[in-house]
């Protein structure tokens, strides 16, 4: 799965992508567009980011996740081969507490990413700042994407084709990595 980042000053190119991408078989929950302008980008009925997409709250809460059922898999081990107070696990015990530390982590991890912009946005912030709409485009086929770079480079050369990447996040990933600009 690929995703492709657009720039564009004007709500209107935006708009006109959107149609673009629908006339090529890509609906509202192929894209998303992150701006300041939330109200203008609903009144022209394009789909808005939600805050799951703006934010790292998945990727936080996946690392959370694996993090925190690291450390519930080594503490139900640890109570296994010390036996403290002489308690004794059994094996839905140790999973029971693996998974509830696992959950808590994922928890920590969804509260922390929250509050913070979501790590593959971040080279984007400034132009976001300034005005700018970013259009993010979703797409399964490495070949599919190709063609729409080069449907999006002759019908709307006004919209700057900025980076693309593989979908999905990277669990230990602090910052995002785009292959670079070409068509």
């Amino acid at each position: 799965m690929r995703t492709l980042y657009y720039l564009t000053d004007k709500v209107e190119t935006a708009e006109a992508m959107a149609s673009t991408l629908a006339s090529l078989n890509i609906d509202n929950n192929g894209y998303y567009i992150v701006s300041r302008d939330h109200d203008g980008v609903r009144r022209h009925h394009l789909h808005d980011a939600s805050v799951m997409e703006e934010t790292d709250f998945v990727h936080s809460g996946e690392r959370g996740a694996l993090v925190g059922g690291l450390a519930g898999l080594l503490f139900a081990v640890w109570i296994v081969i010390a036996q403290p107070l002489g308690l004794s696990m059994s094996l839905g015990a140790f999973l029971f507490v693996s998974v509830l530390i696992g959950c808590f982590g994922a928890w920590v991890g969804g509260m922390v990413g929250i509050s913070h912009e979501n790590y593959k946005l971040e080279p984007f912030h400034q132009a976001i700042a300034s005005g700018k709409y970013l259009m993010v485009i979703n797409v399964r086929e490495a070949a599919k994407a190709r063609h729409l770079k080069e449907v999006m480079h002759h019908r709307h050369p006004e919209a700057r084709f900025e980076a693309e990447d593989d979908a999905g996040t990277e669990v230990f990933a602090t910052r995002a990595e785009f292959r670079p600009r070409h068509l």
